[in-house]
């Protein structure tokens, strides 16, 4: 497996030298790595806010992808090709999303828009904010990479993603970062649903 600093410099690369101006954001593991949390990442994961850009970045990687189409449906071994760069998929829940997936520099990249959230929770006053939600775009954290800046979803709102899931591991890295570094009091009273605020308050000694 590459590494995943590797992936995303090529992807910031072509990106920022393209000269698209597109409303993309880092969600996932890369996204908590570079706010200091300790995750071993197994992919690049990128939401864009409008739909058409799943396209335009599959134009901006290009390179990457394969040159028939790929015989694995739409599995987690799909990947882009030239003859379908991306793809449309809803669920019977009616959760919808067009993603394009490419390999690049020896690890996975997978740029995602979300048409239909199928009423997953996403608010700031109890339900909690969700990672892939409306709200990540206003509250957007940028963050130096190398000699760019990108956005990320904040840790306080990756933290409640995280709680839903029931996914110790990542809730105990990012809990540890917020610790180190600190957080936003008034963002973490939203991000958090009022299942998960109470858990954290005791965690962090609040």
């Amino acid at each position: 497996m590459g590494r995943w600093d590797v992936s995303l410099t090529r992807l910031c690369d072509k990106y920022f030298s393209w000269g698209n101006n597109m409303m993309w954001i880092l969600v996932g593991s890369v996204g908590s790595v570079l706010q200091g949390a300790d995750m071993n990442p197994g992919d690049i994961d990128v939401y864009v806010r409008d739909q058409q850009d799943v396209l335009r970045f599959a134009e901006i990687l290009d390179e990457f992808s394969l040159q028939a189409r790929s015989p694995m449906e739409y599995s987690d071994h799909w990947l882009s090709s030239k003859a379908e760069p991306i793809f449309t998929q809803t669920f019977p829940s009616g959760f919808t999303w067009t993603k394009g997936r490419w390999n690049v520099e020896n690890f996975k990249i997978e740029v995602v828009h979300i048409s239909n959230s199928a009423g997953i929770p996403d608010s700031k006053d109890g339900d909690g904010i969700w990672e892939g939600g409306h709200y990540i775009w206003e509250l957007s954290k940028p963050v130096k990479f190398k000699q760019y800046v990108v956005q990320t979803v904040p840790l306080e709102i990756q933290l409640e993603s995280n709680l839903r899931r029931k996914r110790q591991e990542r809730v105990d890295a990012i809990i540890d970062a917020l610790k180190k570094h600190g957080y936003d009091k008034e963002l973490i009273s939203k991000a958090l649903s009022t299942r998960n605020l109470p858990y954290f308050q005791e965690v962090i000694g609040e």
